[in-house]
């Protein structure tokens, strides 16, 4: 098999180093840079390539986030439901609870797909509310400021957020 190379010279080396490069590698390093520019946009994902959250009826996407998405630990279909919703801003709405805001820097870090910022006061939901709710293993409802977060146990990764909520 004979190899395509420059001319060389008597002492062995080619002529012109750059033409022997480009006569060897040219047709290769053309092939490897076009088919590495054309496999990066197929193998990204797209948001319409992740779907939409599944779960039980009612599990969509609720409640009013800061920002942040969805981490690579978290599981789209646990969230606060339309019913849960509904019934968590009506117990608050009808007992008057009230909470003291929290300051601007805290109130950044709350997001969901982030953790619980250290040291932040936090309170569970009331007893009576909570059993109104459907329990999901592994979580719990938390009240902080005038948000209920849903919050993964194990790890403080928030999942989903009801803002303004007393």
């Amino acid at each position: 098999m004979m190899r395509r190379t420059a001319r060389t010279a008597r002492s062995g080396r080619p002529d012109n180093p750059v033409s022997f490069l480009r006569a060897f590698f040219g047709p290769r390093l053309l092939l490897a840079v076009a088919l590495g520019f054309s496999a990066g946009p197929a193998m990204a994902k797209s948001d319409k390539a992740l779907g939409s959250p599944g779960g039980p009826p009612g599990h969509a996407k609720q409640g009013i986030e800061r920002g942040g998405d969805a981490g690579p630990g978290l599981h789209a279909e646990i969230r606060f439901g339309v019913n849960e919703t509904e019934i968590i801003r009506d117990y608050f709405g009808r007992h008057g609870m009230t909470s003291k805001p929290l300051p601007p820097g805290i109130a950044k870090n709350l997001a969901r797909g982030k953790p619980l910022p250290p040291g932040i006061a936090k309170r569970y939901l009331p007893q009576d509310l909570s059993l109104r709710l459907p329990v999901y293993e592994g979580y719990e409802r938390l009240i902080v400021g005038d948000d209920v977060l849903l919050v993964a146990a194990a790890t403080g990764i928030i999942v989903d957020i009801l803002s303004d909520v007393l």
